[in-house]
C-alpha cells in the first residue's frame, strides 16, 4: 500500500525501535538492518530547507551527470527529508531527491555485498572447518532471514542487493518524490507497514492503519530491502533476481516485474515503476561506487 494514498490528519506514535533480538559477531559483517550506527563519524551539517541542500550539492559539484560519467558517487548522506521539496522547481526536486537518496541506497547495498562475500568465502571450505563465531554468524543470519535449512545457497538467495533503479523508483512512487507526510515525519519512503515485532509508527486517526516510521533514511532503506529479502510474498522476486544475476542482467527495470503484489495497483504499479526508471534513467547508477574518502552528513532540523 502506498503511503501517499493514505489521507491526512496523521499522528506520530513512538515506541522503541526493535532491532534483531540477537547480535552478530563483531568480527564478521553485519547486514544493514542490524547496523546501529550506519553513518560515518563526521560532523553533521544542519540544514533548514531543500534549497539549502541543493545549494550544498551544487557547491560540491555533486551532479548526476558527473556520477554517470565517473561511476563514482560521493558519500553525501542525507539522514532525513526536508519538508519543502515541493517548493523547488520540478527539475530541482526530481534531481535533488535522486541525489539525496542514492548514496544511502549504495551504502545499504554495499553492506549486503560484504555479507554475501563472507558467505561465499565460507562456502569454499567444509563446515567442519568453520570457527564457532562463523557458525553463530550463519545461524543468526538464518534466523533473521527466516531460513530453516541454514544452507549458504539458501542464504545467498535471500541476502542480495536491490538494484538502485528499482529502489529509487519505489521511493519516488511511494513517497511522492519525498513529499508525503509519512516520508517527511517518519522517513518511510517505501510504504512499509508496521512490522509484527513493533517499532515506531505513523497512524491515521483511530489507529486503523499503522505504517512503519524510522529514525533515518538508512534505517528505512535497510528495512525495505530486508522485507523484500525475507517475506514469503516476494519469493518470485528473489528467484528472478538469482536468474538475472546469473545472466548478468540484474537491473531495476527487469526486477520490478516481480512486484505485482507490492501494491494493490498490480500491473499498473509495475508499469509506472518502469516508466520512472526509463524516464529518469535510474538504472544508469548501478555501476557507480561510493567514494568514502570524504564523507559528509546532512540533517534537517525542522520537519514541521
Amino acid at each position: 500500500m502506498s503511503c501517499s494514498r493514505i489521507l491526512a490528519s496523521l499522528f506520530l506514535l513512538i515506541s522503541p525501535f526493535v532491532l534483531a533480538s540477537t547480535s552478530l559477531p563483531l568480527s564478521l559483517p553485519q547486514p544493514p538492518e542490524q547496523v546501529l550506527q550506519p553513518y560515518p563519524e563526521v560532523s553533521v551539517n544542519m540544514l533548514h530547507s531543500a534549497k539549502e541542500l541543493i545549494a550544498a550539492f551544487d557547491d560540491n559539484d555533486y551532479q548526476l551527470t558527473a556520477v554517470e560519467q565517473s561511476k563514482t558517487l560521493p558519500s553525501y548522506y542525507v539522514e532525513n527529508l526536508p519538508s519543502d521539496l515541493n517548493a523547488l522547481p520540478v527539475s530541482q526536486k526530481t534531481t535533488g531527491f535522486i541525489r539525496l537518496l542514492l548514496p544511502t541506497i549504495k551504502a545499504v547495498n554495499e553492506r549486503i555485498l560484504l555479507v554475501r562475500d563472507e558467505l561465499n568465502r565460507l562456502s569454499a571450505k567444509p563446515k567442519s572447518q568453520w570457527s564457532e563465531a562463523e557458525k553463530r554468524w550463519v545461524q543468526t543470519l538464518s534466523d533473521s532471514y527466516a531460513i530453516q535449512s541454514g544452507e549458504i545457497a539458501e542464504l545467498l538467495l535471500h541476502i542480495d542487493i536491490i538494484p538502485a533503479g528499482m529502489v529509487l523508483a519505489q521511493g519516488i512512487d511511494e513517497s511522492g518524490w519525498g513529499t508525503s507526510h509519512f516520508a517527511i515525519a517518519g522517513n518511510n519512503l517505501y510504504g512499509e507497514h508496521l512490522p509484527h515485532d513493533g517499532g515506531k509508527f505513523l497512524t491515521t486517526p483511530g489507529g486503523h492503519v499503522k505504517v512503519a516510521a524510522f529514525s533515518d533514511l538508512y534505517q528505512s532503506t535497510a528495512s525495505y530491502m530486508h522485507n523484500l529479502n525475507t517475506t514469503r510474498a516476494y519469493k518470485e522476486l528473489r528467484l528472478l533476481r538469482q536468474q538475472l544475476r546469473t545472466q548478468e542482467k540484474l537491473t531495476g527495470y527487469e526486477l520490478v516485474q516481480s512486484l505485482l503484489h507490492y501494491s494493490s495497483r498490480g500491473q499498473a504499479y509495475v508499469d509506472n515503476l518502469r516508466a520512472l526508471i526509463k524516464r529518469h534513467r535510474l538504472d544508469d547508477f548501478d555501476q557507480s561506487r561510493l567514494n568514502t574518502s570524504d564523507s559528509v552528513r546532512y540533517r534537517f532540523s525542522d520537519n514541521g
